[in-house]
């Protein structure tokens, strides 16, 4: 399958958002997510969206309880975030399953920690390090934001002119070409060009600012 698991837990209730190109694949999906979950009373679908080549269900455990830890008891085995947890380490959600593989992001603080951590995750599957990085500064430094709460109000002609003026240079400083040479390059008029890309512009902006403020508040 080529359908997308995203995974939240709270080790009290689950939340999963399944996404497909196919309408049958999600439905599959779904299927089996409503057949592991049976042991807290199923899922409730919390919210849908269904267009040509984007579907997509988000579920929700119809009772408390966490569902990974109610499968992996009852296999008598220890589920990767049981391991993170015993190797002193944290783990920062959601759970990404795709085309086979589980990812996850892990914050571990001691190198001894880390290391011992894929020791064990070998005992129960295949395990690579997609990306590892060493953090400065705070914890909080170490959280995600969500591309979809900042870019989501975009249309797709804004993202695209934003996204090519950014390619050309427009934005370095100095600049290296002008909205009248990049609307002429993709055989646009300059005032339909400029429109989309100030109108790009405000809503990043506006999307940006309230991490920009917390940010602000955290150096005072």
């Amino acid at each position: 399958m080529h359908g997308t698991i995203i995974q939240w837990c709270n080790a009290k209730t689950d939340v999963f958002e399944v996404k497909s190109r196919q309408a049958q694949e999600l439905s599959e999906i779904v299927r089996e997510i409503k057949e592991i979950a049976s042991d807290v009373g199923g899922m409730k679908v919390r919210a849908k969206k269904f267009e040509p080549n984007d579907y997509s269900l988000v579920l929700q455990a119809a009772r408390v309880g966490c569902i990974c830890r109610q499968a992996f008891k009852a296999r008598r085995i220890k589920s990767v975030s049981d391991i993170i947890r015993k190797n002193r380490s944290v783990e920062i959600p959601p759970t990404v399953y795709r085309e086979g593989w589980e990812y996850y992001n892990v914050l571990s603080f001691n190198p001894s920690d880390f290391k011992n951590l894929f020791r064990d995750v070998d005992t129960v599957g295949e395990s690579e390090i997609i990306s590892k990085k060493t953090r400065e500064g705070t914890i909080q430094d170490s959280f995600t934001i969500s591309l979809r709460n900042l870019f989501s109000r975009l249309t797709g002609k804004q993202l695209q002119a934003f996204i090519e003026a950014f390619e050309a240079g427009y934005y370095v400083v100095p600049r290296r070409t002008t909205i009248g040479k990049i609307a002429k390059q993709r055989r646009v008029s300059r005032t339909t060009y400029d429109d989309h890309l100030r109108k790009a512009e405000s809503k990043i902006v506006l999307a940006i600012a309230p991490y920009l403020r917390l940010y602000s508040a955290t150096l005072t």
